[in-house]
């Protein structure tokens, strides 16, 4: 089965990618992998009586409250979705899941940047996954 990796943050733009990752997905008959990257450590109140992390429950906690409903969005639109949460390094995550997932595209997000605004966007998420994948990358405006 064809898949396609939708990498989205909490950022208002995301409702549009997946809009699109959707028309993507009903053309190709794909599922939706849709992925989001916590970045930081675990806080101190998702820790046991011990003072381990518990990161897993952290993890899903922030994919649930940052774009859980986007999940609903894809599978009332008739599309099979899984969702998959990564930590760390947003473009090494989305990297490494990609390649490991076998997808056939990536989805992701432009924010609208004009002028000097372009030239800072270098270390962006999204240009870094552009310039850095072997697997082709949808960017959505």
């Amino acid at each position: 089965m064809k898949q396609i990796l939708v990498a989205v943050d909490e950022h208002p733009h995301a409702e549009q990618i997946v809009d699109s990752a959707i028309e993507l997905a009903e053309g190709m008959s794909a599922k939706i992998l849709l992925m989001y990257v916590v970045e930081g450590s675990v806080p101190e109140n998702y820790r046991d009586t011990h003072g381990d992390a518990l990161p897993e429950h952290y993890y899903e906690d922030e994919f649930e409250r940052s774009v859980g409903s986007l999940v609903k969005v894809i599978e009332k639109a008739g599309i099979r979705c899984e969702a998959i949460v990564g930590s760390g390094d947003p473009v090494r995550e989305i990297l490494k899941t990609a390649k490991s997932r076998s997808v056939n595209y990536i989805v992701m997000g432009t924010r609208e940047l004009r002028g000097l605004g372009r030239l800072r966007a270098i270390g962006s998420v999204s240009r870094n996954v552009i310039e850095k994948s072997t697997i082709p990358v949808v960017a959505v405006p």
